[in-house]
């Protein structure tokens, strides 16, 4: 995979990886097998309000997820991951690389955990894994937006190195209302 090259006209080759590890974790793409399990986070305000899930019911996400997300992923659009716990094999939350802009070597993730897999380091290391992929494979700038006050999500970040850039205004919707997010970055090279 390479970088993107302005003055020959080539964009980024990268591609998001089908799966991540990364100690007892594995990133890997939802099933339809696991809806029940990741459902209710789009409901649930504190995960998906401020993940920026839509507020689906079971039904609609098995819809979107047979339906619609099989076409995201192949135009390059986002993928999606559920994090497992592979001793127990437990759903503890996900992962989504999306935004990958080819021409400027950037993409952005997004992630969120159900409670019970909280004040574990879970979501740092698989923000890491999933950076650590990006830049060995040709990304320069790795993005997040977190919703100003989500102190939590940002304390990940920032232990993934990362670092404050500035607040993005109206950038977010949670219940129908925009909220201001901030802008963190890690660069490939800093």
């Amino acid at each position: 995979m390479s970088r993107a090259d302005p003055a020959t006209g080539q964009l980024s080759t990268y591609t998001f990886p089908k799966e991540l590890r990364v100690d007892e974790l594995l990133l890997r793409a939802p099933g339809e097998a696991d809806v029940d399990t990741i459902a209710p986070a789009f409901r649930d305000p504190d995960v998906g309000g401020e993940a920026g899930l839509p507020p689906w019911d079971t039904a609609t996400l098995r819809r979107v997820m047979v339906e619609q997300l099989p076409r995201m992923i192949e135009s390059g659009l986002l993928f999606p991951y559920v994090i497992v716990d592979t001793r127990t094999g437990e759903i503890l939350g996900s992962l989504t690389l999306h935004h990958l802009d080819p021409m400027r070597d950037v993409v952005e993730l997004g992630y969120w955990l159900l409670a019970t897999a909280r004040g574990r380091g879970v979501a740092t290391r698989a923000v890491e894994a999933a950076v650590e992929h990006a830049f060995a494979n040709g990304i320069y700038r790795v993005e997040a937006h977190v919703r100003v006050g989500n102190v939590a999500s940002e304390r990940v970040l920032e232990r993934a190195g990362f670092e404050r850039e500035g607040v993005k205004r109206n950038l977010l919707r949670r219940d129908d209302e925009r909220h201001d997010a901030t802008l963190f970055a890690r660069l490939a090279d800093s």
